[in-house]
């Protein structure tokens, strides 16, 4: 183990080679003091081989890859965070099984634990393994996506696997037998949405993105629900500009109408009371002249304090 650790860790655990950087075993990890866990841990975090190198260019797809894959982590995220429900989403985020390769899937989720942030998944500290992973192929190895991890991911013990393969549209499922056979079964579609048991929500894929469903309700990103929300006030924005525009209509109207009203009855207004008249705003006051003026023998008295006002 000298080669992952340094000098301290118990010499009578095996070695790992550079080359393929492997977790400790359960028996390794059982023998070590909190110190040489944790030593491990960031070793293991630290080292990058030569195959991890090779598989990193290999995901280097461009935005539609990396948009995809964070994107679907912080909408599960912002859900389960939402609901107070214990559960830890994570992308790109290093998985280290007792014994094994470490590897990174595109998106993993692991119930019943704490959400909060971490360097890398080390089964062996969390205490249990990945109960969902997601993987988004764009123009990566195929086989690697759709053959090798379907075998890895079942004999690990990974519940569920999706496949999000961007250029097709398609989405496929994956779960483990309740019978405890370490063997994926395919995931049947439902009107194109994919059931996760782990996550309690549905998959699919619609107009060319990687969508989740609570029953009907479809969860929105954190940046469609501020563009919902700049629309709600855009809409109500223009509401009130509307209303605006029609008080400032019915204002027009109701002046026009005293002054029409009073030269229809012979009622001279100067010209400070039709400044007045046509310098109101308010509706109701303008409405009260204008009653006043079907009886009203001088302008002014259009103006007059009234009780009944």
């Amino acid at each position: 183990m000298s080669a992952l650790i340094g000098k301290s860790v118990d010499p009578a655990a095996a070695p790992i080679p550079a080359e393929a950087p492997r977790a400790p075993t359960e028996a390794q990890w059982a023998a070590m003091s909190p110190a040489q866990r944790h030593q491990a841990i960031a070793a293991l975090v630290d080292s990058v081989s030569q195959e991890e190198i090779d598989e990193r260019l290999a995901m280097a797809e461009g935005d539609p890859h990396f948009d995809a894959k964070v994107e679907a982590r912080d909408t599960l995220r912002a859900w389960f965070g939402r609901r107070g429900r214990r559960i830890y989403v994570g992308a790109d985020m290093k998985a280290h099984y007792p014994g094994e390769k470490g590897f990174t899937p595109d998106v993993i989720a692991v119930t019943d634990v704490d959400p909060g942030p971490r360097l890398c998944w080390m089964v062996s500290a969390e205490g249990k393994g990945i109960d969902l992973a997601i993987e988004v192929h764009y123009a990566d190895n195929w086989r690697k996506d759709f053959v090798d991890n379907v075998a890895r991911y079942a004999t690990l013990g990974i519940r569920e696997y999706f496949i999000y393969d961007i250029p097709r549209g398609h989405l496929k499922g994956h779960r483990l037998p309740p019978t405890g056979e370490r063997r994926y079964e395919s995931i049947p579609s439902r009107a194109g949405r994919y059931r996760s048991e782990v996550l309690d929500l549905d998959l699919a894929v619609e107009a060319g993105r990687l969508r989740f469903y609570a029953d009907t309700a479809e969860l929105v990103t954190a940046s469609e629900l501020v563009g919902k929300l700049e629309g709600m006030i855009e809409a109500a924005e223009a509401r009130i500009e509307q209303e605006q525009a029609r008080a400032e209509q019915a204002v027009g109207q109701l002046s026009a109408a005293i002054l029409m009203l009073l030269n229809a009855r012979g009622v001279p207004a100067s010209e400070e009371a039709r400044g007045r008249i046509l310098g109101e705003t308010d509706v109701d006051v303008l409405g009260c002249w204008l009653q006043r003026a079907a009886t009203a023998a001088a302008a002014e008295e259009l103006f007059r304090e009234s009780a009944d006002r």
